[in-house]
């Protein structure tokens, strides 16, 4: 093995503007962003990161002197692979959002009224296959043979295919940050879309997921599709196998039988970064301004407009909270921070509307009970999770979710933790939660919330600290290493 290793994700670290001595360099939010942020600074080996991207200043390309001060900027190396404008509208907006997303999240009957038009199964290889196929050219240009090459999350799961295209023998990991379809849901796509999705997934030799659930919907629609599937017993590690035909270097010639190791690696919240964060003066304004009545109790919910995290929902089973406890009105207050997402997709519009109409109705039936927070503002996020007395995250599924792992982190109430089955942190914290086995239910999720408002203290303070316990000392690095040292180890078995 070399002393490099290579990682790709659908955003880069930064994003850049200018060019030149005014080349400017901005840090991107977004959770899988900074968890690659930190783990690629502190790897022990060289780290290559590359990315698509339509930015003018990338596609116009770095020269020797942009490199050097964006290397030095970042502590790793960092490649833009240059697309067209059109193209990553396409790949990201109408298959990675409209069909991939939806499908992994299992979301067709959520947004099946929304009267949005089906997006064209067309621009999955005219443009889907295009960044991929790019994102693959680059990484082969920058790294030599042994290289091991971490691909991140759906929007690249077709990047392993085209990277072994080129170079046969190059070990593959890709990591799934989302859950993973159902066969049912994946036959929601087009025929050409699922398999080629299969198939690119599958040239990889390792493919890690959040939660052994998501890993066994993998493995289930990978034997509907025909492959021949190998399943570990459960608990152990990695969980599975699957064997399938993978392209030969040179087109057209015949494909051989390669076996793709199944494993799940949970990604954990970034305690020391997050610690660090909430100590912010600007964190501390926002505590001042959430502080409440100590005879109130707070609701918090801090989320994404999403279709996935299941505000909507939430909202609606608040009000059935206050309708049928009126001893609870003017006695619990709900604070939602939402941060405006992907406003471009139709389906993600309809559903904002609708949040915003709930919240309107539900303040004019109960004066004062809601206060929804727009924007994404990082500072006021933290303040939240510091201060609630019931976290309510409640996704109809979600790969990991971070917010249920930062909350217990952060929180300086003893606050009680109202948690959905879909998301995978369940596995980990559901038994000292409120657990929601339906987050579509919204009479199950009143009674969760009623549930949590009305726990003893000592009973929140005991499930509070062993909430903290278990997502306490996450680590980004070790959590990338691990995957590194099983690919790695793949390659010594000999199965690579």
């Amino acid at each position: 093995m070399t002393d490099t290793l290579a990682i790709a994700s659908d955003r880069g670290p930064v994003a850049l503007s200018g060019a030149g001595p005014h080349l400017r360099m901005e840090r991107r939010p977004g959770s899988v962003t900074a968890l690659l942020d930190t783990a690629a600074r502190g790897m022990a080996r060289r780290t290559l990161w590359v990315a698509p991207s339509d930015a003018e200043a990338e596609r116009s390309g770095l020269d020797a002197t942009d490199r050097a001060r964006l290397t030095r900027h970042l502590g790793y190396d960092y490649t833009p692979a240059p697309v067209s404008e059109h193209h990553y509208r396409e790949y990201y907006d109408a298959v990675g959002v409209r069909m991939l997303w939806l499908a992994l999240h299992g979301l067709w009957a959520d947004v099946a009224d929304t009267g949005a038009p089906a997006p064209d199964p067309a621009t999955f290889t005219r443009s889907y296959q295009q960044v991929n196929r790019t994102v693959a050219q680059h990484i082969v240009r920058r790294t030599g043979t042994g290289t091991p090459v971490l691909v991140q999350d759906y929007q690249l799961a077709t990047t392993p295919w085209f990277i072994r295209a080129l170079r046969p023998r190059q070990p593959i990991g890709l990591f799934l940050h989302t859950p993973f379809s159902t066969p049912e849901e994946l036959a929601e796509l087009h025929p050409s879309v699922s398999g080629a999705l299969l198939d690119g997934i599958l040239a990889a030799d390792l493919v890690g997921f959040q939660s052994p659930r998501w890993a066994a919907n993998f493995l289930d629609c990978c034997e509907s599709w025909g492959r021949r599937v190998h399943r570990a017993a459960p608990g152990d590690h990695p969980v599975g196998a699957v064997e399938s035909a993978c392209p030969a270097r040179s087109p057209g010639s015949a494909h051989t039988t390669r076996t793709t190791t199944v494993s799940c690696h949970p990604v954990p919240a970034d305690s020391a970064l997050l610690t660090a964060n909430a100590q912010s003066p600007a964190v501390g304004v926002w505590e001042r301004e959430l502080a409440l009545d100590p005879a109130v109790q707070h609701i918090v919910k801090v989320d994404r407009i999403d279709p996935s995290k299941n505000v909507l929902r939430g909202l609606e089973a608040y009000g059935v909270v206050l309708e049928r406890s009126p001893e609870l009105r003017g006695r619990v207050t709900l604070t939602a921070c939402l941060t405006p997402s992907r406003g471009r997709i139709p389906e993600y519009r309809a559903h904002a509307d609708r949040i915003r109409q709930l919240a309107q109705q539900l303040n004019h039936r109960f004066p004062g009970c809601l206060d929804i927070q727009l924007g994404h503002d990082v500072s006021r996020c933290l303040a939240a999770l510091k201060s609630y007395d019931v976290l309510l995250v409640n996704p109809v599924r979600d790969g990991m979710n971070l917010v249920s792992q930062e909350g217990p982190l952060l929180n300086t109430r003893h606050g009680a933790l109202v948690l959905s089955r879909g998301a995978g942190s369940s596995d980990l914290l559901g038994v000292h939660a409120e657990l929601l086995h339906d987050p579509r239910d919204v009479e199950a999720t009143a009674r969760a919330l009623r549930n949590a408002l009305a726990l003893p203290f000592d009973e929140r303070e005991r499930r509070a600290a062993r909430l903290r316990a278990a997502v306490a000392g996450g680590d980004p690095v070790r959590w990338l290493a691990r995957q590194v040292d099983e690919l790695e180890g793949l390659v010594r078995e000999g199965v690579v």
